[in-house]
């Protein structure tokens, strides 16, 4: 999965999110991640989203992994959560504000 695949996805998981859940309008969060070495960030904040290449001096957390565990987790073929505990999926920082994310996918995926 590149990084604009994801960047579509995501975003459009996001507007799904923000439509069944309407107090992710008043996050402000920002999410490193770190797929297969190349580093970008999430930024969520008061409705909006973007999805910016490089890193960020300040994440809430850190997740780490490859191409093509990313693409399961988007597909709904791997549970986010699933592939934290097979450690195919690392996250430093604040874990458990990662479940906003979860959310966010899950949602997007229809799942919640």
């Amino acid at each position: 999965m590149s990084l604009e695949e994801f960047e579509a996805k995501f975003k459009e998981f996001f507007h799904r999110t923000l439509e069944k859940a309407p107090e992710v309008r008043t996050w402000n969060k920002i999410y490193q991640m770190v797929v297969d070495g190349q580093e970008f960030y999430i930024e969520i904040r008061e409705g909006s989203i973007r999805i910016v290449q490089g890193r960020h001096p300040s994440p809430i957390a850190t997740l780490t992994t490859s191409r093509e565990v990313l693409a399961k987790i988007m597909s709904g073929e791997l549970d986010a959560m699933r592939a934290f505990m097979m450690r195919q999926l690392t996250i430093t920082g604040n874990v458990f504000d990662t479940v906003n994310l979860k959310k966010i996918i899950d949602v997007g995926l229809g799942k919640a």
